[in-house]
Parts: structure tokens; sequence; C-alpha cells
């Protein structure tokens, strides 16, 4: 039997979505919170060779089978939990993000398929975390908000829509 193991923040709408898919079709996983541990956070990063985005899944952990995906589009095509999911011709979307411990800013492009509640700051080397409920760094510090965020620059729920 295969196991699961996802690794999300509450703020994702991504990982929100990816849970209400699996949950939907009876799909059993083990949920880890990269924000509130930061082994998980760490088990994540080393898995998926250095990912600051989440949704990561993790199949059959540990296994000579074990298998990562990184990001919505790719996890619900592996796993067949919709049809129709289609990234081709995806926008690119730059932002400048500024550090809020040295000031540093460096120009990052803003994932349109995972959140990125983390970065490393170039300057400082500092992870840098997501403010509060804010879904990614991009809508906590940078120039440009997360093209998840709703018209009114806020998102509901507490967390960015798909």
């Amino acid at each position: 039997m295969q196991t699961i193991n996802i690794f999300t923040t509450p703020q994702c709408g991504f990982c929100k979505a990816l849970k209400g898919k699996l949950d939907e079709k009876n799909i059993s996983y083990t949920s880890h919170d990269v924000t509130a541990n930061e082994k998980d956070l760490a088990d994540m990063r080393e898995l998926s060779r250095g990912a600051m985005s989440v949704p990561v899944m993790v199949l059959d952990k540990g296994t000579k089978n074990q298998k990562v995906l990184i990001g919505y589009p790719d996890i619900v095509k592996a796993l067949d939990l919709e049809s129709g999911t289609n990234d081709e011709g995806e926008e690119k979307y730059m932002a400048t993000l500024t550090c809020p411990k040295c000031d540093n800013k460096q120009q990052g492009e803003i994932p349109t398929t995972s959140c990125l509640p983390f970065y490393i700051c170039e300057g400082c080397k500092e992870t840098i975390k997501a403010q509060g409920e804010d879904c990614c760094v991009f809508c906590s510090y940078a120039d440009k908000k997360c093209p998840l965020k709703k018209k009114e620059n806020d998102c509901s729920n507490r967390a960015c829509k798909i």
C-alpha cells in the first residue's frame, strides 16, 4: 500500500485544495505543517532537495520507490485527482523581495502552482518566513502580491483561493 506524506502550511490555498481532493477521494495521508515544526521543514527540504514552496508530497517515503512531487498541478496529475490540469503557457510573475532583517532586495519568480512560505535572503542568509496569515513571502515582503490573492488584497478565510 502506497504511503502519502504531504508538507503544507495552514495559509496555503493549494495545500487546502489538495487536502480537500484527497479527503473527497478517501485517500489517506499524513500532513506535516512546516510552519509549526522545524523538523518537518528540515525533512521537507531534505526530501525535496531544497524546496521552499508547498505543497510537497512524498510517496512511499523511505523506500526504494520514494517519489517527491512539488506543487499542486504535479501532485494532482500524478494521483489522477482531476482531469484537465494544464499549466502550459503559464504566465511568469516576477517581483522584488525586500528582506525585513537586512533590507536586501532580490528578484524572484512568484510561483503560481504552489505557495512559498519561506525564502533564504541572499544578503544576510537568514530564512525569512511569511508574516501572519499571508500564504507566501511575496504577500508579505514583495513589491507585487501573489497572484492568488483576491482583488481586494485579502485572503478569504485567511487563505488564498485557487
